[in-house]
């Protein structure tokens, strides 16, 4: 990239001139023409204070601005230039240290500058303002614009973007993964196997043997067992238990039953996730797959059971209420039967 040529703030173009145009070390005369392309560009983040003794950064305190200086000659520590170029730079009011300052934000290549023995690349973040002000000085000063390095350090940066992604999106399909084992089990251990569907079975079979013991006293006096007790039963205590009570709790099972295979179905597209990463699923993740297909069977099946036992139930109650009356006394009972309950799947 181009770097700015606006006027910069006087100390940081005065604390670049004492510093860089005097280096301390001279490279002997065999190097003359050696490349002063930057030979390995560190990351954006500071993680090291030295690269393998080549390298040292520079970081302003409070800001995301930094630079790292590189000696482009093995011999020549350039650790001392940093300590020097911090300090000069710090005379403008501003404070510059060679002690690693964290940021939460990325600090992109502003500009990498190469003038032997050194290589520098300039870094910071937001606006660039300080990094360009940098740049700006170190052109005033005679230091040469390196695109090679600058290339490098933009090459190296979308790398490590690349690289943060896939460790954020690794670490969410874990997240993903141990939330919906978490899901998983957490139904498993609300599992009833239709308990509230099977007591309403059971109530129907109790309500069916009340009204096979009320029709054993026959029409009753002017009809009134036929027409208001045996009817009863079977349209109020059986038929309630099955087209009411039963209904609705095996309407509740369904969802139970469609929620745990929701959860199934989290856990088994977490698992694919992972394993595209080369990741394990988490501990137990296997077996609670296991217990809740076992449990979804289990509970389709209880629940179709008892769905065919009350409607068996609710056929025999309409059938008793409508043959008991005799005489006078027939046709009193309640009619057709309902339709009862259907099987879920």
């Amino acid at each position: 990239m181009s770097c700015p040529h606006a006027t910069v703030v006087g100390p940081l173009i005065a604390a670049l001139a004492l510093t860089l145009t005097g280096c301390s070390h001279t490279p002997s005369s065999h190097h003359a023409g050696a490349s002063q392309t930057l030979a390995s560009v560190a990351s954006h983040s500071p993680h090291a204070q030295v690269d393998a003794g080549r390298s040292c950064w520079l970081y302003l305190y409070g800001h995301d601005a930094r630079i790292q200086v590189t000696t482009t000659y093995g011999s020549i520590s350039p650790v001392p230039e940093c300590g020097s170029l911090a300090s000069s730079l710090s005379s403008g009011g501003d404070f510059w240290t060679t002690q690693t300052v964290s940021t939460q934000d990325a600090t992109p290549a502003v500009c990498a500058m190469s003038k032997a023995p050194w290589s520098m690349v300039v870094r910071d973040g937001g606006t660039q303002t300080t990094g360009q002000q940098v740049c700006s000085g170190l052109l005033q000063q005679g230091w040469s614009e390196d695109s090679t390095a600058e290339r490098q350090a933009q090459a190296q940066e979308s790398a490590s973007a690349q690289a943060s992604a896939v460790t954020s999106a690794r670490a969410a399909d874990q997240d993903a993964a141990v939330k919906a084992v978490d899901a998983l089990n957490s139904a498993i251990a609300r599992f009833t196997n239709a308990s509230a569907v099977r007591a309403d079975a059971t109530q129907a079979d109790k309500d069916l043997a009340g009204e096979r013991s009320d029709a054993k006293n026959g029409n009753g006096d002017g009809c009134y067992n036929v027409d208001s007790v045996v009817r009863y039963d079977a349209e109020n205590e059986v038929g309630y238990d099955v087209n009411t009570s039963g209904s609705y709790d095996v309407q509740q099972e369904t969802n139970g039953i469609q929620g745990m295979r929701s959860n199934i179905s989290a856990v088994e597209r977490a698992e694919t996730a992972l394993k595209a990463d080369g990741l394990p699923m988490p501990a137990g993740a296997s077996s609670a797959l296991s217990q809740a297909q076992h449990d979804v069977t289990q509970a389709v099946a209880t629940t179709n059971k008892a769905i065919d036992d009350m409607n068996a139930d609710l056929k025999t109650a309409y059938q008793i209420a409508n043959t008991l009356g005799t005489g006078d006394c027939a046709g009193k009972g309640p009619g057709a039967t309902p339709a009862g309950l259907s099987r879920i799947s």
